[in-house]
């Protein structure tokens, strides 16, 4: 006789890991301002002014500080870790997406 499988849904809802909101936050904030900084800087074709890169930086720092959050979320037992993997992504996309454009600014 062939067993059959258990199809039950569980309907109990797992709390959203508290550092997750923070992740998420800080990810997207140091998002717009690393995006803000090189739309000033391409507006101003390369002559980019202080202003851009201390808000660039700002992003770094941000997407940093996400990241750190991010992990402090995913140590949190039996939580939702939805919100700390889309900003821990985010996060890690734009500090290797500004790593890769400071080594091409070396290169040259």
């Amino acid at each position: 006789m062939a067993r059959q499988t258990d199809n039950r849904i569980s309907y109990i809802k797992k709390p959203m890991a508290e550092n997750s909101f923070i992740c998420l936050i800080s990810a997207a904030v140091g998002v717009a301002l690393c995006v803000a900084g090189m739309v000033v800087s391409v507006r101003s074709q390369g002559d980019t002014p202080l202003g851009a890169v201390a808000a660039c930086f700002s992003g770094v720092l941000f997407s940093v500080v996400s990241l750190r959050y991010g992990y402090r979320s995913f140590k949190e037992p039996e939580k939702n870790y939805i919100l700390a993997k889309i900003g821990t992504v985010a996060a890690a996309a734009m500090v290797i997406l500004c790593f890769v454009i400071l080594l091409i600014g070396f290169k040259r």
